[in-house]
């Protein structure tokens, strides 16, 4: 959990940013309750190792290598949602 609570901070930074943090609902979980909570998110944003541990959930699963940074979460997010 203390690893995501890092990522959970990084993407509200950003969603601050763009002014859509009342739009986006982010969570920190843990990789069993990120499986079962899957199917109610857009995507999950999450490290190369834990994504390999989740497999396929039905949505998308982006791999993001340094959590502390709003520019590569803000690029992932970009991405995501086609920004």
């Amino acid at each position: 959990m203390g690893t995501s609570l890092f990522l959970k901070n990084t993407l509200e930074q950003v969603l601050d940013r763009w002014g859509w943090s009342r739009f986006v609902t982010v969570e920190a979980t843990d990789t069993i309750s990120a499986k079962g909570k899957a199917s109610e998110a857009v995507a999950l944003l999450t490290s190369r190792e834990i994504a390999r541990t989740l497999g396929d959930v039905g949505r998308p699963v982006k791999v993001v290598q340094d959590f502390t940074s709003t520019a590569e979460v803000d690029a992932v997010l970009r991405d995501t949602y086609d920004v």
